[in-house]
């Protein structure tokens, strides 16, 4: 058998964004371009497997691969292309991130190749059998075959990866697998502006995210105004349009589509905070995209791994709407303190998500797996 012609491939259709392709991409499309990056400036030959992309080569030496073109067709076709791609790609060690279909697909190819893989896990739901968590999730692990799929996979890892400690309990109890914990990527933005004026909410039209929560927050405090950021998603069509109708008659709510990141950023620098009304999620790129730009969190629900609560990263309501509406009240008349909270929250991302930090994390396993062989 040859030798492998690449050290490392990170496997993401979707982050075609992130090399020049127009769109709008998720957060665990994002964590593999940074996981790319920090490989390559580890020293390895780093190849990234995407569906459509405008270059071939970043400035960090990534090798842009592209599926072929019938990836897009699904079906036959489409797996046909999966499996193509991570011929083509060629490397020592698969990395795949959030379960799905293409887990399995990674997972096998690596296995008969004899090759090293590495399932990341970019939501709690990756390892869920909570069927109504995944139906609100709006994802295709509610159905049975996809799942099976995600975890014929997750069976092939050589090594799995969660966001949290929470998240890889969750792996444990469920799925009995052994998750080694790397937290997500996050860089730094500017200094926090001196002045702010509004809540922020950011998220996707789903039953999990909850959106309704936060416009009964913003209907509760009429004097502060509060900006809604949202993606629409197939399926949730009757809850998009039931929160276009009652935006329009918050005159304290601006709803507005979602956008690419570039453009997402700076609507940050207006935030007193970050509000989150989700009942399930991993570790959300929201999260640390507004602690990196010194913004707070409000969270109705989660906190992973009591980051919020034990780090002063904002405030927890514990599930209750009241609490919620308290703890926003104080933002607004107390704004020093979304301050202090904020500071803390840029600290924290510097100490434990900065790319010099968690890229060493996985440099440091992979070259585990390669001395296994």
């Amino acid at each position: 058998m040859t030798r492998p012609s690449a050290d490392v491939v990170v496997y993401a259709p979707s982050a075609g964004f992130f090399y020049g392709v127009v769109g709008v991409t998720g957060g665990a499309e994002l964590q593999s371009t940074y996981i790319a990056r920090a490989l390559a400036l580890g020293g390895y030959r780093v190849r990234h497997v995407v569906e459509d992309a405008a270059l071939s080569r970043t400035p960090e030496g990534v090798e842009v691969v592209r599926l072929p073109k019938h990836y897009g067709e699904g079906g036959l076709p489409g797996r046909l292309a999966i499996v193509q791609g991570l011929r083509r790609a060629d490397g020592r060690v698969y990395i795949q991130r959030t379960a799905g279909i293409e887990t399995g697909f990674a997972g096998v190819y690596a296995r008969l190749a004899g090759r090293r893989f590495v399932f990341s896990a970019s939501h709690d739901a990756d390892f869920s059998r909570d069927l109504r968590s995944l139906r609100g999730q709006g994802g295709g692990l509610n159905r049975w075959t996809v799942r099976t799929q995600a975890r014929i996979g997750m069976r092939c890892a050589h090594a799995v990866v969660a966001q949290t400690e929470q998240q890889a309990e969750i792996a444990r109890a469920s799925l009995r697998l052994r998750p080694q914990v790397i937290p997500n990527f996050c860089e730094l933005g500017a200094p926090r502006p001196v002045s702010r004026d509004v809540f922020i909410w950011v998220g996707a039209f789903l039953g999990t995210k909850n959106p309704h929560s936060f416009l009964d927050l913003a209907e509760r405090i009429s004097d502060a105004d509060f900006v809604m950021v949202a993606r629409e998603r197939t399926g949730w069509e009757e809850l998009s349009a039931s929160v276009h109708e009652r935006a329009a008659r918050l005159p304290n709510v601006e709803l507005l589509p979602t956008r690419p990141r570039s453009e997402l950023l700076p609507l940050y620098d207006r935030a007193v905070a970050l509000v989150s009304t989700s009942s399930l999620e991993g570790f959300p790129n929201v999260f640390l995209e507004a602690w990196g730009r010194g913004v707070p969190t409000i969270s109705l629900h989660v906190d992973p791994d009591g980051v919020i609560a034990n780090h002063g990263l904002g405030a927890v309501a514990g599930g209750s709407p009241d609490e919620l509406v308290r703890i926003t009240r104080r933002y607004v008349d107390d704004p020093s303190a979304a301050d202090a909270a904020g500071d803390l929250a840029y600290r924290y991302v510097q100490e434990t998500h900065s790319p010099e930090v968690v890229g060493a994390a996985w440099v440091d396993l992979v070259a585990r797996l390669l001395r296994e062989r």
